[in-house]
């Protein structure tokens, strides 16, 4: 999900691959969500459901951009997502094996812990979680060139992300991380991103939605060609 250093959190993996995180599989049975390209494998029911339910979240958000799915999306729900350089994190989406992987929620609450997140009901932190993978996972299908920044590619995710969340959650959670507008020459960067995601994030949100067509942006970050995102 997100680039972190010394946080329980997630990542994505910007050429490591699936191969340095690991995931523990909570349950084979998969699912075809209805209507949407999506694939989902958890141990649940109620896992199953939900995660379709975020992920059509998330498609019909990107999707008022006019970005889609070009191929089916899997996304795995899991006993446990973990980093090769700590412990536990939340998920990621792998570009290598174009999947998404996410913990259970059972797992959230021990995660949040110490964090901004700590603040947000349980089901509804989770479910933004999908909706943040899933954009990833669609940004990564329609990407033009590759984004040398990871703020580039979390960007839109934390966007949509927070705009996923239900208006009462989202606005208790942003009042507590920012208390100014950002202008429009707001630059994001990797240092913003890995000093203070939770604030890089709020901030990716409140420019997306306060720009005439925050949709731009997104077609900008597919092309390569935005002045909002800087070096370092």
């Amino acid at each position: 999900m997100r680039f972190i250093v010394g946080s329980r959190s997630c990542v994505i993996i910007l050429g490591l691959a699936g191969s340095v995180l690991t995931g523990s599989t909570a349950g084979n049975a998969q699912e075809r969500c209805q209507d949407v390209l999506v694939d989902v494998t958890a141990d649940s029911a109620d896992e199953r459901n939900r995660a379709c339910s975020a992920a059509r979240h998330a498609l019909q958000l990107i999707g008022r951009c006019g970005i889609f799915l070009r191929k089916p999306l899997p996304i795995l729900i899991l006993k446990e997502v973990t980093h090769p350089f700590g412990g536990p994190i939340f998920g990621f989406f792998d570009t290598k094996r174009e999947q998404v992987l996410v913990t259970q929620t059972a797992n959230v609450q021990s995660l949040v812990e110490g964090t901004p997140y700590a603040a947000l009901p349980p089901i509804e932190f989770h479910n933004s979680l999908i909706v943040h993978e899933v954009v990833h996972g669609v940004m990564h299908q329609n990407l033009k060139w590759t984004p040398n920044s990871r703020a580039a590619y979390e960007y839109p995710a934390y966007a949509l992300q927070i705009e996923s969340l239900p208006s009462n959650v989202r606005d208790g959670f942003l009042k507590s991380l920012i208390e100014s507008k950002a202008g429009p020459s707001f630059m994001f960067s990797d240092s913003l991103l890995g000093f203070d995601p939770y604030f890089f994030g709020a901030r990716a949100f409140e420019h997306f939605k306060s720009s005439p067509d925050g949709c731009t942006h997104l077609w900008g970050l597919m092309e390569g060609s935005v002045d909002f995102i800087g070096a370092g």
